[in-house]
């Protein structure tokens, strides 16, 4: 049809054109006619523009469905996929910056066999010897030990349960006074509780750690002969993180210290108070370059206000996505503004993969991918440095990189269609490019964000298990304990010896010794 309305434009304008004598009322007439036409053409290329947008938003959409239940989770594109100069405009490419070669050298750790066990297990020995020691050749001696041969199995025991039983004495004195003294016990976790503190310890890392809902946990202990209902072990999460919530807001005055602050932020589903539906909570997790500690808040929505309160008293830089609601936060100025390059890449990541899913060409989406890919090998090279080193290389090596990167995105916004994938990855690349190249100004930033979103990730696994919490004091109940876990794997401390020794300690510390019982600084009661 639009090929059609090229036609008659055509005929008519050439009709005109070719009139000697021409009356000026048909020649006004036709005139109409043209911008008649004219603007039904323009709004049939306007009318192909929008669907060939819906189709490409779709069909990302598709590919990023099936590729999040199918496909690796990985972004990383495959050996040879990422090639330069795949299109014309290569002028920004003629002097590709040459790479220094590098020699990695490491000793492979050693290993015994298949077997990867810490050499600190307990070794039960089981031994076997002979029952008849006489020389098999008849000579009368007796065989003797010289050697043995060791061969190790690994072995479990199921849990242990067993009663605890608190035996406190009772004194009477002499036969003229009625008095009875009873000897003091601990203050326990949960006062007049059944649960002793290796048992609530339990059950927070499984539900938080493992990912194991209540009600598998009471299938678990059901097995033992234990018969708790998972409405029972909820209360204890509640009074477990009521008990353990003066921990992390001691941890809240380190992490603001931190010159810089990551930060992301994930759906939790919770439960509508008096109705079955579900509405869309939030878990912030924020976390530093200071003492090694993470702290998670629960917002029942994803107001700008919570980040806000967040970080208040803080004054440094915050290193976050494009999210507008901290916007207001850098107003002030004494918040900077760090943005994530992952998620710059991520876009045009998606892009390329609905492009090699329809078998279309990669052109701009992939040369998007490989300037990041070089940005991303000089991290990885200088990741181990200190930070004036990072400055230096990056200044010298990146700086580079990122001006052509720029001039060359400027051309290509040109080029695509605005409102089409690939224009929304140019053009969020462009809007946010000061924050994106934050980084290469101070040497304790990074080019990405990807330390909270792996932080982001064990929500992420535990959500697809227990599905959804039960109200707002369910959320900030799990906000706690993920803090106290998530800050123990960055210490190396075994979260349930941590939560067991803690829940033991806490209720008979005093407020002014909170500190001795953070995760960076807990040693465990001998």
């Amino acid at each position: 049809m639009l090929f059609y309305g090229f036609v008659i434009l055509f005929f008519v304008q050439n009709t005109i054109n070719n009139q000697q004598n021409y009356n000026p009322k048909t020649l006004a007439e036709a005139n109409q006619i043209i911008v008649l036409l004219k603007n039904n053409l323009q709004n049939q290329q306007e009318k192909i523009q929008t669907i060939e947008q819906q189709y490409e938003n779709l069909q990302r959409q598709v590919t990023n469905l099936l590729r999040g239940k199918y496909g690796k989770s990985s972004e990383k594109l495959p050996d040879g996929y990422i090639q330069l100069n795949l299109f014309d405009d290569s002028k920004s490419l003629e002097k590709p910056i040459e790479e220094p070669t590098q020699t990695i050298t490491y000793i492979r750790k050693k290993r015994n066999g298949h077997r990867n066990v810490s050499d600190n297990l307990p070794r039960v020995r089981i031994e076997y010897k002979l029952e008849d020691l006489s020389c098999p050749c008849g000579c009368g001696n007796q065989l003797q030990k010289i050697g043995e041969v060791i061969t190790e199995q690994l072995e479990i025991v199921p849990a242990k349960i067993y009663i605890k039983q608190h035996v406190r004495f009772k004194y009477a004195g002499c036969i003229h006074q009625d008095k009875v003294i009873t000897a003091a016990m601990p203050n326990q976790p949960i006062d007049k509780g059944f649960a002793g503190p290796g048992l609530l310890a339990d059950v927070l890392v499984k539900k938080y750690d493992d990912h194991l809902p209540l009600y598998r946990q009471s299938e678990i202990l059901a097995r033992h002969g234990i018969d708790l209902s998972r409405k029972t072990m909820g209360d204890w999460v509640m009074q477990c993180a009521d008990i353990l919530k003066p921990i992390v807001e001691a941890m809240k005055p380190d992490l603001l210290s931190s010159p810089k602050i990551h930060t992301d932020d994930t759906v939790v589903p919770v439960l509508e108070e008096g109705g079955g539906t579900a509405k869309k909570g939030r878990l912030w997790v924020y976390c530093g370059c200071g003492p090694p500690c993470v702290i998670y808040e629960y917002s029942p929505d994803r107001q700008q206000k919570w980040a806000i309160e967040f970080l208040k008293d803080y004054h440094g830089y915050l290193q976050a996505d494009a999210y507008t609601g901290y916007d207001k936060i850098y107003e002030p100025g004494k918040i900077v503004e760090v943005a994530c390059m992952a998620h710059a890449r991520r876009k045009f990541f998606e892009v390329a993969e609905t492009n090699k899913s329809i078998g279309s060409k990669n052109g701009i989406a992939v040369t998007a991918l490989s300037y990041i890919g070089k940005l991303y090998k000089i991290e990885s090279r200088i990741k181990d440095l200190e930070p004036i080193a990072k400055k230096a290389i990056r200044k010298r090596e990146a700086t580079p990189i990122l001006k052509d990167y720029e001039k060359w995105l400027s051309r290509q916004k040109k080029r695509v269609l605005p409102k089409s994938p690939l224009g929304n990855a140019v053009d969020y690349t462009l809007k946010n490019w000061i924050a994106l190249t934050r980084y290469l100004g101070n040497g304790i930033l990074d080019i990405d964000n990807n330390r909270a979103e792996r932080l982001i990730r064990p929500i992420a696994v535990g959500r697809a298990n227990w599905t959804f919490a039960g109200n707002d004091r369910g959320g900030r109940a799990a906000a706690i304990i993920y803090s106290l876990i998530e800050s123990c794997k960055l210490n190396k401390i075994n979260p349930y010896e941590y939560l067991r020794d803690v829940l033991t300690r806490l209720p008979n510390t005093l407020n002014r010794d909170i500190r001795s019982l953070l995760p960076y600084v807990w040693q465990q009661t001998p």
